[in-house]
């Protein structure tokens, strides 16, 4: 049987996923493989899936047709043993995790992720003629399960802990960055699933049949010996390779069930969110189908279910849950080719209920693959008879022996006792030799103890002749000992009488010369104390001078860093554009600090200050070019008050009247987004204090920014971006103005009539003789319709449109609204600065506003 699967990913797909990837940018296609999409009908049976998981992108036909089915969507697929595969990228873009795994090509792609072949990096520099592996990675969906990266590293490691030849080996379980993965062995082959497809109706080969089934029993008996359930074990999860056997794998995925799963059908996994258990109701048992805690005999039912596949091509219950089976009273068919021990196992363990079903795997292959019970009989009966046989010539044997045995014994011992008297006499001269040539020696005294020990197993009845000895040995170590304490050795002298107690305890002068060893020692110990104390005394006030002047060393040179720290903000804090505040000053400030914590604090609020003021006269310059200092000085001192509220006003610089000099002397806030606001200019307002004016009346495209951001404009739509912004109501435009407020930092509001006249006659100038205002006269005719915001001459003040082409709302003393300026349709004659009516609503089609704005927000 062919059990290699040649497993392709059309080049459609392949193409999809390289669209896709190059959507996500650069940044991302550095990191994470594009996801390939796969239709329902390349989804397998027995395929894991998440309960509300979205729905699965669909294919066109032809890529339906002309595509393999890639197992299971949750099942590692390990090889491709041939034909096209899909390749992630160019080869000058390839995907790289952790600096070290390249990723070749797509192998699979399930719910939990996919699973692609990888080439090991650190293999081809070791020059490895295998570099490839298989790298599992969870996909973005699962990832956002709070419980995904425990699940994948639970199966990376109990696949670990199950180091066995029929379970699919896991290297490693990492992450780089937001990417979870999972290292395996790279295997080629095909799933099991797929051998039986190709043999659906009939089953594999017998002789094939058996020895997948040995080696999955094997992997399953390893894994219950160490308590290990699989719970979502068939012929998805076995990979049948082309060189070494058949392998289980996914161990771990779908260890804890929980919930019923009465109403499943198929053989689709289920999975619960909650707990990511997971079960494949066509290979679960009737307890696993309840909820209840897994064990080692609901493997064993799924272990039935692909058994029964195997000799047949179908499953024992046509893929029909075991709860819906046992209600239906459905049993499986007899197989012919198996024998009455292999089926009357093989019913048991297909058993619905775990009182009757076989215990574990271990069980299984006892009662499925028999044993050699009666070999090993008819063996011990052979040794038996083959005993008895020998038993009568050993007898004989024995009794002859023993008469030799009793003469020997006679002659023997009549020899050795004349050679023990000789033994025993040559023993006490070698004694005596040693005594009489006594040097006192470690290796003297090991010898003569051995020939006394060599004595007393010769003669151990002769207690007297050892005690002579060992008196006249302690008799020898006194007089060496009283030698020693004169010459003023009391080292070896306290050794030598150590020894001699050894040899015989308060002999001879023994507690005289211990004494007197006693004293000496005092004596010395006493002289030796003293001069050791004064020697440390000198030697203490050595080390007192050394470390004061060595502080005094030390105190000099940290001022002096400290003063050319502080030297160095002094000269970067010389006011600038040119200040280096976000690198040179924040390097400096953290120089200080890890010289001196304490003076840094101090020196902090001095450079904010330092800081605040030069900004301010940098700002009175050029505040766009300011701006990258303030937010530097902001990032570098955030604790810092003065610094950390300090506004820039875009518009400070400019001196009151001055807009009508050209477009450089107006100003703008920027909003958060970074887009300038409306366009500024300076005028003196009531009590002559500056305010900043709208140059133009608001456009529409200034609007419908806000009432994109905000969705509150309703069914307001806008003439046209460059026309003024009218027929509005004055909740709107109050919206419209405390959103800027907020946007900017700066309060805006409506001018009041006095501010609005100040700006618009600009000092009694004439109005522009070419106002969008109506006139009609001979051939001339204008007015009577809007123009763009920004067209017409400005006045002195920098005002454009400020009279004519919308009226413009105003506040009055009383807090009352007034429209001024005239508009469009006016006749010239009526179209003046001093033009105003009561604000009403049937005049909001013609009427627009301009802003103001005061100082920044409090």
């Amino acid at each position: 049987m062919d059990i290699e699967d040649k497993t392709r990913v059309v080049p459609s797909l392949a193409a999809k996923g390289k669209r896709d990837k190059q959507s996500q940018g650069e940044a991302r296609a550095a990191k994470m493989p594009p996801s390939v999409p796969l239709s329902s009908a390349m989804a397998d049976v027995d395929a894991t899936v998440f309960v509300g998981s979205p729905a699965t992108p669909k294919v066109s036909s032809s890529q339906q047709q002309s595509a393999v089915s890639i197992t299971s969507l949750d099942k590692t697929v390990f090889a491709s043993t041939g034909g096209e595969t899909a390749t992630i990228a160019p080869s000058s873009n390839k995907t790289l995790i952790k600096d070290r795994f390249e990723l070749v090509s797509l192998l699979g792609v399930g719910g939990m992720g996919a699973v692609y072949r990888a080439l090991d990096r650190r293999k081809v520099e070791a020059s490895d003629s295998d570099p490839y592996l298989a790298v599992k990675l969870l996909n973005d969906d699962f990832k956002q399960h709070p419980d995904a990266f425990i699940s994948l590293q639970r199966e990376s490691r109990k696949s670990q802990s199950l180091a066995h030849p029929n379970i699919v080996t896991v290297y490693d379980f990492d992450r780089d960055g937001d990417m979870v993965f999972m290292t395996m062995e790279f295997l080629e082959g095909a799933p099991l699933d797929k051998i039986i497809r190709r043999n659906a109706g009939q089953g594999v080969d017998p002789e094939t049949a058996f020895k997948i089934l040995k080696d999955v029993t094997a992997a399953l008996m390893h894994a219950h010996s160490q308590r290990i359930v699989h719970s979502d074990f068939k012929p998805g999860n076995i990979f049948v390779t082309k060189s070494k056997g058949s392998k289980v794998f996914d161990f771990g995925i779908a260890r804890a069930v929980s919930g019923g799963m009465t109403d499943a059908v198929g053989e689709k996994t289920l999975f619960d969110a909650g707990t990511l258990g997971a079960l494949t109701p066509a290979y679960a048992s009737l307890e696993m189908l309840k909820g209840e805690e897994p064990c080692q005999s609901d493997d064993v039912y799924a272990l039935g279910c692909v058994a029964y596949e195997l000799f047949t091509g179908r499953h024992p219950f046509n893929k029909t849950p075991a709860d819906k089976a046992q209600q239906q009273k459905m049993r499986p068919r007899k197989i012919r080719q198996l024998s009455r021990r292999q089926w009357k196992a093989l019913e048991r363990a297909l058993e619905f209920t775990r009182e009757k079903r076989t215990v574990d795997a271990a069980a299984f292959q006892r009662e499925f693959f028999g044993g050699q019970k009666t070999l090993l009989l008819g063996a011990a009966v052979l040794v038996v008879s083959l005993s008895a046989l020998a038993a009568a010539f050993i007898v004989q044997y024995r009794e002859q022996a023993a008469v030799d045995a009793v003469y020997k014994a006679e002659l023997e011992q009549k020899l050795q006792s004349e050679l023990l008297q000789s033994r025993v006499a040559d023993k006490k001269q070698s004694i005596a030799r040693l005594l009489t040539m006594a040097s006192l020696t470690v290796d003297w005294e090991r010898d003569l103890r051995l020939e006394l020990t060599e004595y007393q197993g010769l003669a151990p009845t002769d207690f007297d002749f050892v005690s002579e000895v060992s008196v006249d040995v302690a008799t020898l170590f006194l007089a060496s000992a009283r030698e020693y304490i004169a010459a003023a050795e009391l080292s070896n002298g306290e050794r030598a009488l150590l020894r001699s107690e050894a040899w015989q305890q308060g002999g001879g002068d023994y507690e005289a010369i211990k004494q007197q060893l006693l004293s000496e020692k005092a004596d010395l110990e006493m002289r030796l104390a003293q001069e050791e104390r004064a020697e440390q005394a000198r030697l203490d006030a050595l080390q007192q001078a050394e470390r004061r002047a060595e502080r005094l060393a030390q105190a000099k040179e940290h001022a002096r860093k400290i003063d050319l720290v502080v030297g160095k903000i002094e000269g970067q804090l010389r006011c600038g554009f040119s200040m280096d505040v976000g690198v040179g000053l924040r390097d400096s400030l953290a120089e200080l600090k890890a010289l001196d914590s304490k003076k840094s604090l101090q020196i902090r609020p001095i450079v904010a200050k330092e800081l605040e003021s030069c900004l301010k006269n940098l700002a009175l310059e050029n505040p766009s070019r300011a701006q990258p200092l303030v937010d530097a000085a902001q990032k570098l001192l955030p604790a810092q008050v003065t610094i950390s509220k300090f506004k820039l006003d875009y518009c400070g610089h400019l001196e009151a009247g001055s807009g009508g000099r050209g477009a450089r002397y107006a100003c703008a806030d920027l909003l958060v987004s970074g887009v300038e606001g409306p366009s500024l200019v300076r005028v003196n307002g009531e009590a002559r204090i500056p305010i900043a004016i709208g140059r133009f009346e608001v456009s529409g495209r200034e609007l419908s920014l806000f009432c994109r951001s905000e969705k509150v404009c309703g069914d307001w739509m806008s003439a046209g971006d460059n026309l003024p912004a009218v027929n509005l109501s004055i909740d709107l435009i109050q919206k419209y103005l405390a959103w800027l407020s907020s946007q900017t930092g700066y309060h805006y509001r409506l001018p009041t009539y006095r501010e609005w006249f100040g700006a618009a006659s600009a000092n009694g100038e004439r109005e522009q003789p070419d106002r969008n205002c109506y006139l009609k006269y001979g051939g001339i005719e204008k007015g009577g319709d809007f123009i763009s915001t920004k067209l017409g001459k400005a006045n002195q003040f920098g005002l454009v449109n400020h009279v004519g082409n919308a009226s413009e709302i105003v506040t009055d003393d009383d807090g009352g609204l007034l429209e001024v300026g005239g508009h469009h349709s006016d006749a010239m004659s009526a179209c003046l600065a001093t033009t105003k009516r009561l604000y009403s609503d049937l005049s909001k089609p013609l009427v627009g506003f301009r802003v103001v704005r005061d100082g920044a927000l409090k």
